[in-house]
């Protein structure tokens, strides 16, 4: 083989695209679903932990990549026991709140000097729980860079009325995939504070049009039923458009940027395809009660997941020494705090 021919190869190698797959239907998530649904509200709660461990699994377990699909290895007793302090620290947020207003300041305050530490240990907890063939993902933030993290950069958003919001979006994603992992590789991004400008400068610019939208819709004149009708779908598109495009071009400046070992992340969601999927999602659920919710929830899993890829660098040669690498140091698996966070 001559060198050219060599240099071609090792460059279609390097630039393998490796799709992700959602294999979920919406029938059958539905039947889990309804039985989560029925036996929490039967247990007061004490199910939702198993229920969500269940959901998990099927999402996890319906997402393939490469020939392999996910797993979610969480136990229901380490989450319940998770949500129980969570109840315990709200109850009596709310029974001070009730009782003694006075302190229920204080109380908040202290609430929330220990949220980067929950915040944190949840992170860790779902990353570990998770594993795709047989190699754990993982998580390193530290303690200290939570609080600045959760607390001082959101902070900051706040007392620059907004302005500064993005930048804090960039440290949180900074926080969050420069220290996950796989397996005992970390991970990493190359998303910048500009990548998040455009985010927040998208929704404003989508918030003024449908101001202006709505501006119009009440000058017509007459209240048919029609035209009330047409109203009530106009302010519900334009939530739903708010929504879209926030989580589209927040997902992007995400998952354009992170990489691990040569191995990156790339996805080509768009505005108008994410609107196309969750405008009749939330139509149906609403016009049903809820209980579209399992189709909508699929639905919207196969769309992300089919936007979704790996430019792969000899992914299997990289799995294999992951594992090789996990099975000689194990793992160290804390408690739950079941914040739903993760990736």
């Amino acid at each position: 083989m001559s060198e050219t021919d060599e240099a071609s190869a090792a460059e279609e190698v390097a630039s393998q695209t490796v799709r992700f797959q959602f294999h979920g239907d919406g029938r059958e998530f539905f039947r889990i679903w309804i039985v989560n649904l029925v036996l929490t509200l039967l247990t007061l709660g004490i199910y939702s932990a198993w229920a969500k461990v269940r959901t998990k699994r099927y999402f996890y377990g319906n997402t393939e990549l490469a020939g392999d699909r996910f797993d979610y290895l969480a136990s229901p007793i380490a989450i319940l026991k998770g949500r129980i302090i969570a109840v315990a620290f709200l109850g009596i947020y709310t029974l001070v709140s009730y009782f003694a207003a006075t302190f229920s300041f204080v109380l908040f305050i202290s609430l929330m000097l220990v949220m980067p530490f929950v915040v944190m240990r949840a992170i860790r907890f779902n990353a570990v729980m998770s594993s795709w063939r047989g190699v754990r993902f993982g998580f390193s933030g530290e303690l200290l860079s939570a609080y600045k993290t959760i607390l001082l950069w959101p902070l900051f958003g706040i007392v620059t009325f907004g302005f500064g919001m993005p930048y804090a979006w960039h440290k949180q994603n900074q926080y969050l995939y420069n220290n996950y992992a796989y397996g005992q590789t970390g991970a990493g991004t190359s998303a910048t504070a500009s990548d998040f400008y455009t985010v927040f400068f998208m929704v404003m610019f989508a918030s003024i049009a449908g101001g202006v939208v709505f501006f119009v819709l009440a000058l017509l004149p007459g209240e048919s039923i029609a035209l009330l009708i047409l109203v009530g779908v106009g302010y519900l598109a334009f939530y739903v458009l708010i929504y879209v495009v926030f989580q589209s071009t927040y997902f992007c400046a995400v998952y354009n940027n992170v990489h691990i070992k040569g191995n990156r992340l790339q996805t080509d969601v768009t505005i108008r395809g994410l609107f196309a999927v969750v405008f009749p999602n939330t139509i149906f659920t609403i016009l049903t009660l809820g209980l579209y919710y399992p189709w909508a929830a699929v639905r919207l899993a196969r769309y992300m997941q089919a936007h979704l890829w790996i430019e792969a660098v000899n992914l299997d040669d990289f799995v294999a020494a992951e594992r090789a690498k996990e099975s000689a140091l194990g793992d160290e698996i804390g408690e739950a705090f079941d914040l739903g966070i993760g990736i």
